[in-house]
């Protein structure tokens, strides 16, 4: 289980691209919630972090720890923003996953930081998000 949470976890991040608030019709505020915007901050982020490519997450075992580094900077950096950001479907989801990301900078990038608030079943909730909504594969 526990390979299982860092690939589910790297997979399910969602950090703010600069971007994201802009949704390409009227102007977005910091906290529309729109799918579209969402599913752009995640597929931004994770190919510049290096853990996707072409809309699907790389296998754990190929990702490095440096772009381990880069998703967790990511996440905690645009934090407050994604979670405003979040459809509200999984907004609570979005907001656990962040406080897990803060952990697991705290504690040096470890991969075994336990879940705390986040549970598997929001993990879940978070991947399946990504995988109807915004057309996400997971390696």
């Amino acid at each position: 289980m526990r390979a299982l949470i860092p690939m589910l976890a790297i997979a399910a991040l969602i950090a703010v691209a600069p971007a994201a608030a802009t949704t390409g019709t009227s102007t977005t505020t910091a906290g529309a919630t729109d799918t579209k915007a969402f599913c752009k901050a995640v597929i931004d982020t994770n190919t510049k972090a290096g853990t996707m490519k072409n809309k699907r997450f790389l296998p754990v075992s190929s990702v490095p720890p440096s772009a381990w580094k880069k998703v967790v900077d990511a996440a905690v950096a645009g934090g407050d923003r994604f979670i405003a950001l979040a459809p509200s479907s999984i907004r609570t989801a979005v907001k656990h996953e962040i406080e897990w990301f803060k952990r697991i900078k705290a504690n040096h990038y470890s991969t075994t930081t336990p879940l705390g608030s986040w549970t598997v079943a929001e993990v879940r909730q978070i991947t399946n998000f990504e995988r109807t909504q915004c057309g996400i594969t997971f390696g």
